[in-house]
């Protein structure tokens, strides 16, 4: 049998930031997101998800590996220098098209906690 998505498991109040260069990913995921009360940011390219987190840090990261500009290795590469600054960890999840079994290493060497 396979076990069914549990939406109890998400609680009211969590925050996440989603960093896409497509607009259509970034509204899918904060609407599925919202619909059980997660607090859902958005940015378009690592200069948006840094300045973000300058903000506020969420509880989690959610990043495709292909962004305009400079790429999801950068951000997850200037996520660890704030980490290290702000003396948190931030839970980080490579939402990618990158699907190869070298993509997946890759994300996971430089830093994300998943590859999916």
């Amino acid at each position: 049998m396979i076990a069914m998505f549990d939406a109890a498991s998400l609680r009211s109040g969590l925050r996440v930031l989603v960093v896409d260069g497509h607009a259509d990913s970034r509204v899918l995921l904060t609407n599925l997101f919202e619909l059980y009360g997660v607090e859902t940011t958005t940015a378009t390219c690592v200069r948006e998800a840094i300045a973000s987190l300058h903000q506020a840090f969420p509880d989690l990261l959610i990043s495709e590996l292909l962004l305009p500009g400079e790429d999801g290795y950068a951000l997850i590469s200037q996520v660890k220098d704030l980490e290290a600054m702000y003396q948190v960890q931030l839970p980080t999840i490579a939402l990618t098209v990158c699907t190869t079994e070298h993509d997946q290493i890759h994300a996971l060497t430089a830093g994300f906690c998943r590859h999916l």
